[in-house]
């Protein structure tokens, strides 16, 4: 899915960061992506790393126990269905007006154009579906974070959007007419106790340790609830209370510090302050609210020996490809690497 700050076009800068001043072997087995978002990053490192993973939003941490915390693909022994669990429920033509239906399509009182009132029907009666079997113990917790995380890779590809849910579109997007999909998750078999976490990351860093600690935290002020708040809300699909024209859920227990110019420098340092973690591997934004000579300063003062700072130029994503190319489409990613212990 389209996610801010993404790391997809920069897994491999990332890895090659690390291989030039880690030495791998046996005494480096641990990875933490302590702001995990879609987990992107861990997925590509849970092959070489026992993975330790954050996030703040629920549903990135329904993503973190699908794609990270379990290594095979649950069996789905207690549902007796003949078929892959993604085909029975592609197959199934019930359809439910639950909050979904009532909230983020034109078939509500608002009449939001988020989701067509076919597709939101169905979200609305696959969750019912999944709650329902998670109460009647016909699934585990392990199956039930997999079937959620199903729905929550396949709302982004028929939803009526521009990037984000931050709003909906005016005229309706061909893709968002086409029917809910459930693909299957490709999970990767890393032999070893991944574990996942929901928590504030400057709480839980004084809890963690491990060996490389990857920081990719947000640059700027766009919270990210706001703009993914449908997607919570389907994970979670706890009716929550909502308002203003993109029927937000409330978020003020979720906003993170590192969106805040006057308190990202602090947040982080705390962060890097308090990690029991060999090396930590920071990505950082051109356009970011900490200055690069801040985060310099910063990363200098907590590291042992070494100290690299890499650069890596790209193009930042254009709505409009009719638009023409301009100096400030021209963005570049910072990765530092320190020693830390």
């Amino acid at each position: 899915m389209r996610f801010i700050g993404s790391k997809r076009l920069l897994l491999k800068n990332i890895e090659y960061v690390i291989n030039q001043n880690i030495k791998q072997g046996g005494k480096i087995n641990t990875f933490c992506d302590i702001f995990s978002g879609t987990t992107i990053v861990s997925q590509y490192f849970k092959n070489k790393y026992k993975i330790i993973s954050n996030d703040l939003l629920y549903f990135s941490y329904c993503l973190q126990k699908s794609y990270l915390e379990i290594n095979k693909k649950p069996k789905f022994k207690n549902l007796s269905i003949n078929l892959e669990v993604e085909d029975y429920l592609n197959k199934s033509d019930q359809y439910k007006e639950g909050f979904i239906y009532q909230n983020y399509s034109p078939g509500g009182i608002e009449k939001r154009k988020y989701l067509s009132e076919e597709n939101a029907k169905r979200i609305d009666n696959l969750r019912y579906k999944f709650n329902k079997w998670f109460s009647e113990d016909k699934i585990n917790k392990y199956e039930y974070y997999y079937l959620v995380s199903l729905v929550i890779e396949a709302t982004p590809f028929i939803s009526n959007i521009a990037g984000t849910y931050g709003a909906y579109l005016k005229n309706w997007d061909k893709r968002s007419l086409k029917k809910l999909e459930l693909n299957p998750l490709n999970i990767i078999n890393n032999n070893k106790k991944n574990k996942s976490y929901n928590e504030d990351c400057n709480n839980l860093i004084k809890k963690i340790e491990g060996d490389i600690l990857y920081l990719d935290p947000p640059y700027n002020s766009r919270q990210y609830l706001p703009n993914y708040h449908l997607l919570e809300t389907i994970a979670k699909y706890d009716d929550p209370k909502i308002k203003g024209k993109t029927g937000i859920r409330e978020y003020e227990n979720q906003k993170s510090n590192f969106c805040n110019k006057s308190y990202a420098e602090d947040a982080l340092e705390s962060l890097i302050k308090n990690a029991n973690f060999k090396y930590i591997v920071l990505s950082y934004n051109s356009e970011g609210i900490i200055s690069e000579k801040k985060l310099e300063k910063l990363l200098k003062t907590y590291s042992k020996r070494l100290f690299k700072k890499y650069r890596f130029d790209y193009r930042r994503y254009k709505k409009d490809k009719k638009d023409k190319k301009t100096n400030k489409d021209k963005l570049y990613e910072l990765i530092h690497i320190i020693d830390k212990n």
